[in-house]
């Protein structure tokens, strides 16, 4: 049976040949319902259906407090369209805007190819970073970017979500990253929203010959977050690195689901996502590692470590491996438990009281995910999220 959101949507569908076809992709295969496996403990489908009105937006204000002070392109999108007069974009930033081009084919990245009011491409060429803003209102926003990073080129893409308060929001976002040869790409999000708000989050990157791309995820909040994370390591000799936080309290529920994908011999990957959770908050981590017959001398790592401080608290975990070559290093482990009593009293027995304690031991904990976040205004408001939530 067609979902309630397929049904209110398609009376505003319109859209190029690349949208009919995503269309018609989707009504064909659906949104997933709650029996399909990939959302077994996310039925955002159903939750979306009775917290969300699909009206396709109104008027979205700008709150300026909530950009980043930090030198570089400051691209604001409002209900999924890139708002030039709110922007700060360098001259020396390639920013197109352009019809929606082929994308992934699940069932939320078509139902964002179907109904993407513009595509927004980024190319490499500019050494400071590139902050991007979504600040959407009432109903479903889907902005769609694509970033082309140049053979020998570093690029650092930070992206937020706002919305505003006791409002029922669905932002379907999807980003694409093509890494060029001896390239880096960076990818940071912050993910601190408000009690009302879901999103379905969709980063895929393709990474070539002697390149690394790196992502990192920080999620504090949301009503549901579903982050797909697809990386496919094409080339000789490249890397994909996945580091990942979520440090949830009260009802929010956050879903990471991965994939890497390696193709060719001597490529490398490491994942290590982290979890923190409290009072009635959920957390999902289900990540895969394929590699293929051709990918000789692949080491890969994956690992999921979590903390729960709440018997309320839920973890659903499952790190999987696929493998088809038979010159590998492959790991991959998770953990779940509660804080570590010898720790919290040794601290204490050198004066420090019990809740500092279970701050430095939590705040150390999560320390290792931020390696790789080097802007600092972004690694300063992370960490300062951190303190709030542990203190």
């Amino acid at each position: 049976m067609e979902s309630t959101i397929l049904e209110n949507l398609k009376a505003t569908f319109q859209g190029n040949q690349v949208q009919k076809e995503a269309f018609k992709m989707l009504s064909e295969v659906g949104l997933p319902h709650k029996k399909s496996e990939a959302y077994k403990f996310t039925p955002i489908t159903s939750l979306l259906e009775k917290n969300v009105s699909f009206e396709m937006s109104g008027e979205s204000a700008v709150d300026a407090t909530k950009l980043y002070k930090e030198e570089g392109s400051h691209l604001v999108f409002i209900n999924g369209e890139l708002s030039k007069e709110q922007s700060r974009i360098s001259d020396k930033l390639n920013v197109e805007t352009g019809e929606v081009t082929e994308g992934k084919h699940d069932p939320f990245s078509l139902l964002n190819t179907a109904y993407a009011k513009e595509e927004i491409r980024l190319t490499s060429g500019y050494d400071a970073p590139v902050f991007i803003y979504h600040f959407n209102t009432n109903g479903i926003s889907n902005p769609r970017i694509k970033v082309k990073v140049e053979n020998g080129h570093t690029f650092r893409i930070i992206e937020k979500l706002i919305t505003p308060t006791n409002t029922h929001t669905f932002t379907n976002s999807y980003i694409e990253f093509s890494v060029g040869q001896n390239a880096f790409g960076y990818h940071t999000k912050v993910q601190n929203y408000n009690a009302e708000t879901f999103s379905h989050e969709t980063v895929v990157a393709s990474v070539s010959r002697d390149s690394h791309f790196y992502n990192n995820t920080f999620s504090f909040e949301g009503a549901v977050v579903r982050n797909n994370l697809t990386i496919n390591l094409e080339g000789e000799n490249c890397e994909g690195h996945m580091y990942g936080l979520f440090l949830l309290d009260k009802k929010s529920h956050v879903d990471n689901n991965t994939s890497v994908d390696h193709m060719k011999p001597n490529s490398y990957s490491n994942e290590l996502y982290k979890g923190i959770l409290d009072e009635k908050s959920t957390g999902v981590f289900n990540g895969k590692i394929y590699v293929r017959q051709d990918a000789q001398k692949t080491n890969a790592f994956q690992s999921n470590n979590n903390i729960l401080l709440s018997e309320d608290a839920t973890l659903h975990t499952k790190p999987q491996l696929e493998i088809w070559a038979d010159d590998v290093k492959c790991s991959h482990g998770c953990t779940s438990g509660q804080l570590d009593e010898d720790a919290i009293f040794y601290l204490r027995a050198r004066g420090i009281n019990e809740k500092n304690a279970k701050a430095m031991i939590l705040n150390a904990f999560a320390l290792e995910t931020m390696e790789h976040v080097k802007v600092e205004s972004v690694r300063n408001e992370i960490q300062s999220l951190i303190d709030k939530k542990l203190t």
